[in-house]
């Protein structure tokens, strides 16, 4: 599976709300927030439910990733999406580790594996105070 995925009781906006906010709580920081549904609207004149995708990292592990290889950054930020599926609202988490499997010939791949898991494990314990 690429993806954690839990579901919520929150609307999509209170969701993202308080996500940013545990985040935030657990040294992780939103670098952007794109708003699909908006998106679609206004590029394609589609209706659409609502999707955010945010953009997500921890600077310390990032800047951790980046000592060990510079093309580490190929694969910051992480990515969540809050979503409605079917009125009920979902938040996904594609998985560092999976990220980090389509980079396995860089070098020192195995430290970087290493912090791909710690991210993983934090976000992971970060979507489910959801």
């Amino acid at each position: 599976m690429i993806d954690y995925t839990r579901e919520t009781k929150l609307n999509v906006k209170s969701a993202v709300e308080k996500l940013t906010e545990d985040l935030k709580t657990n040294k992780w920081g939103v670098l952007s927030v794109i708003d699909v549904k908006n998106i679609l609207s206004e590029k394609l004149n589609i209706e659409y439910e609502d999707y955010i995708i945010l953009d997500v990292c921890n600077p310390g592990l990032a800047y951790q990733g980046l000592l060990i290889n510079n093309l580490a950054g190929l694969i910051i930020p992480c990515k969540i999406a809050v979503y409605s599926d079917k009125g009920k609202t979902k938040i996904s988490l594609y998985k560092p580790t999976v990220a980090l499997s389509t980079a396995s010939s860089l070098s020192r791949y195995d430290e970087l594996s290493k912090l791909a898991k710690e991210a993983e494990e934090g976000l992971k314990k970060v979507i489910d105070l959801q």
